[in-house]
């Protein structure tokens, strides 16, 4: 069979696992490189087995042309339709003459099948492989035809292995066709004697073994019972029929329990080879001394069965018994190209979507990472704070891109979840507080220097406006919160003309987990800028917030009264030139 179609599977295989390799797989170039090695070794080792399979093909089948010959003088519509046998075993070249050219003596064309002569057990898969590739239109037509000739046999060992050796290559052969290719079983036995006569020779018939019983292989499948009973025959023709009817049983019983018991034992460990037909011919011109069917013939009559006359020079093959040999109907070429290319595609869609699952594990463990680092850097360190907001502000860059353009293949494959990861790093960015500016101090008026205080802060006792441990506002908190925010009014009405930012820290007292008051005093500072926000005009580009907890304590946290002085909310309004100039209100 011609093997481009493997090829082709070979070629499609190793594209899509470069594919796979450099594309989806997380893994570094040096493992890449690795995997590539490795694949186009393998790939290379099976072009090199094709290649040199068909070296042998072409050693083993050198007078493969004799069946072009033959075969091209067929009609088209006729190799379309007559099964097609490859005729092989001890017996077989009696099916065909000898005296005619090669061509002509290896393959013989009757009015049921076509005829190939194989003379090996072991070229049967090769011959097929050579005539399937040739036409095509054989394919599931192709039969084998095992001719036995047990009286050129001596030694039933010998034989019993001959047989397992026709088991296997049948087995062999099957495996490269895709089908159970049918068998058919013909025994010439050499009882010519008891045909034989001068004046009026019995006709040779053929047998067919079928169900444990007899039959002659004739339009009707006669039974043999009915055939040595024909009334319509002479009687010295019945009693010649007579005598050969127990030696074709005897042939029954030992075809039996010889020839189909090891074809179909379970000692080897192969399919079953179940012949489809089953025939017994009655003549042989070649034979042995002292064979097996001899020694049955002496133990069953202590005497010999002579075999001396020559009863036909040739075999006519018994059309009737593969008249009706099953046809089957596998994958063609093309069909198991296609149904190769289908499966190595489920495959690397397989290996290409659990990549993809494990790139996008990778990718939300890496950002929810970036996330973890960015709340753990302390407030206060404004620096690395700013660092760990630059990473978080790339990945949302990356996202929005993926978004924009479409995400990468190695991503891709329906398994892509970067848009779930945008809301995490909105929610962790909003939180960030810029380091705030130094105020402005410094007036320089000629030479002189002139020092401007910034006003002084606005402390909101941390009792008066949350219950301990909360961050939200308790009820009758907005009357603190009220003067409060006339007190930032009065400040800027002193000062118009000037800008301000409006810097909202929270302070606890020592007693707790610090990372936690620290947390608390930075979610109170939120709660007022939140309240200022919605009671007054104010921008929300002129807050700056910040989360103390206890590390800037007005006194000691020694005694009661010194922590509920350290547990407040300050408010503290820096002057910062053209930025956020707050409107006047009377």
């Amino acid at each position: 069979m011609s093997d481009y179609p493997k090829r082709i599977q070979i070629i499609y295989a190793v594209v899509l696992s470069l594919l796979l390799l450099f594309v989806f797989l997380p893994i570094t170039i040096g493992w890449k490189i690795l995997g590539s090695i490795l694949v186009f070794a393998i790939a290379g080792g099976f072009l090199w087995q094709m290649r040199r399979y068909r070296r042998v093909l072409a050693s083993s089948t050198a007078n493969i042309q004799f069946l072009t010959q033959k075969l091209d003088l067929l009609p088209a519509r006729q190799r379309y339709r007559l099964p097609i046998l490859m005729v092989t075993g001890s017996a077989a070249k009696d099916f065909f003459p000898e005296d005619l050219s090669l061509a002509e003596s290896n393959v013989l064309v009757s009015s049921e099948a076509v005829w190939i002569y194989v003379d090996e057990f072991s070229h049967l898969p090769i011959v097929y492989d050579s005539l399937v590739a040739k036409w095509p239109d054989m394919l599931g037509r192709v039969g084998i035809f095992l001719a036995l000739t047990p009286e050129t046999e001596d030694k039933q060992g010998l034989f019993v292995a001959k047989l397992q050796a026709f088991r296997q290559s049948w087995v062999d052969t099957c495996r490269i066709a895709k089908y159970q290719m049918p068998v058919y079983l013909s025994t010439h036995v050499g009882l010519n004697d008891l045909i034989y006569d001068e004046n009026n020779p019995l006709p040779v018939y053929w047998f067919q073994l079928l169900n444990q019983k007899l039959y002659l292989l004739d339009r009707y499948l006669s039974p043999i019972t009915n055939w040595v009973n024909d009334i319509k025959i002479p009687t010295d023709e019945r009693e010649r029929r007579l005598r050969l009817r127990p030696f074709l049983s005897e042939t029954e019983s030992w075809i039996e329990d010889v020839v189909l018991t090891t074809l179909v034992n379970d000692k080897q460990p192969i399919a079953k080879c179940v012949p489809t037909g089953v025939a017994i011919y009655p003549t042989n011109q070649s034979i042995v001394h002292d064979n097996l069917m001899q020694k049955i013939w002496e133990n069953a009559t202590s005497l010999s069965l002579p075999n001396t006359h020559k009863i036909q020079d040739g075999v006519t093959p018994p059309d009737a018994l593969v008249k009706f040999m099953p046809i089957a109907y596998p994958f063609s070429p093309i069909s198991s190209m296609i149904c190769g290319l289908v499966i190595i595609t489920s495959l690397f869609l397989m290996g290409s979507m659990g990549a993809s699952y494990w790139n996008n594990i990778k990718l939300i463990d890496r950002i929810q990472n970036d996330i973890h680092h960015y709340h753990l850097v302390p407030m206060g360190n404004y620096d690395e704070k700013k660092e760990a907001l630059e990473v978080l502000r790339n990945d949302k860059t990356m996202l929005n891109e993926y978004y924009a353009k479409g995400e990468p293949i190695r991503l891709g494959m329906g398994l892509y979840r970067g848009l779930q990861l945008v809301e995490p790093l909105n929610v962790a960015m909003s939180d960030y507080v810029a380091k705030p500016p130094e105020p402005e101090k410094v007036i320089v008026e000629k030479t002189q220097v002139i020092v401007k205080e910034p006003p002084p802060p606005i402390r909101l006792d941390s009792l008066a406006l949350f219950e301990s441990g909360q961050a939200s506002l308790k009820s009758g908190s907005e009357k603190v919160l009220i003067n409060a925010l006339m007190e930032i009014q009065k400040q800027i009405n002193a000062n118009p003309g000037t800008g301000w930012l409006m810097i909202i820290t929270g302070h606890t007292d020592s007693v707790g987990d610090e990372t936690k008051n620290q947390q608390l005093s930075f979610n109170r500072a939120m709660s007022v800028r939140d309240w200022i926000l919605k009671a007054s005009d104010i921008p929300e580009t002129c807050f700056a917030i910040q989360g103390y907890g206890a590390k800037k304590p007005l006194v000691d946290n020694d005694t009661p009264e010194n922590r509920a002085k350290n547990r407040r909310v300050e408010i503290n309004l820096v002057p910062q030139a053209s930025t956020c100039i707050l409107t006047n209100e009377n």
